[in-house]
């Protein structure tokens, strides 16, 4: 844990410069890549998060997320779309840590829930999730629901 405190740094992304694009775009999923508009048009929204988490100076993994306003007397919603973790820095509680800044944006942004879709297949995923909190029912198509 020790080690975790002292290396990890997790912060809000709100701009990007060519150097940074390179790193993010070395942990998206094969074939995805940073569009420079709809990027700026992502990272200008406030309901729209971008979570990075640096080990030392390194992109270590990063985390996407949607506030969502319900139109009901539910407060907003939080949907957590993506995060990824470089295969170097796996097993060191990162993904873990992404998630818990995620709670904390959410609270700021008046949401008492965070959801996000995967599936059953993908262990590494409901392992986390369950980790940090999630429930589920017993379908393929999982959402976690993480109450805040």
């Amino acid at each position: 844990m020790e080690d975790l405190q002292q290396k990890l740094h997790i912060t809000r992304v709100t701009q990007v410069d060519d150097t940074f694009i390179t790193q993010l775009n070395s942990l998206q999923d094969e074939g995805t890549v940073w569009d420079i508009d709809q990027g700026k048009k992502f990272l200008e929204n406030n309901d729209n998060l971008l979570l990075v988490a640096y080990w030392e100076k390194e992109i270590a993994g990063f985390l996407t997320a949607y506030r969502l306003q319900r139109f009901d007397k539910k407060k907003a919603e939080v949907l957590l779309y993506e995060i990824g973790v470089n295969e170097n820095f796996r097993r060191k509680g990162i993904g873990k840590e992404l998630i818990h800044a995620l709670k904390k944006w959410t609270k700021e942004v008046g949401s008492d829930e965070i959801w996000v879709p995967t599936n059953k297949s993908n262990i590494e995923a409901v392992a986390l999730y369950r980790s940090a909190g999630g429930i589920t029912e017993s379908t393929d198509e999982q959402i976690y629901t993480i109450k805040i």
